[in-house]
């Protein structure tokens, strides 16, 4: 198949699953932090595209920085570094 995306397999979904979450734990202990406000934020060194294709569903999926993008409760900053401009 031809198309702008990356082509994943198991193993970097599993990845993106495991980022997802810790993201979503993480910025919950933060707000939830009681004696001061904690200021948070999420830094993407290698964010890569927005969404892949899955070798295993065929389908597109979305990328780190999309699914940070949708972590409740919301990240006080965001950052996506990617070197290369195809992501």
């Amino acid at each position: 198949m031809i198309h702008d995306h990356d082509d994943i397999g198991p193993w970097s979904e599993v990845k993106l699953a495991i980022l997802r979450d810790y993201a979503s734990a993480y910025s919950t202990i933060m707000v939830g932090h009681k004696k001061v406000r904690l200021h948070h934020a999420y830094i993407d060194a290698f964010a890569g595209s927005g969404q892949h294709f899955s070798r295993r569903t065929q389908k597109m999926i979305p990328g780190s920085p999309f699914n940070a993008l949708l972590v409740k409760p919301e990240f006080d900053e965001y950052h996506f570094i990617e070197l290369n401009p195809k992501g």
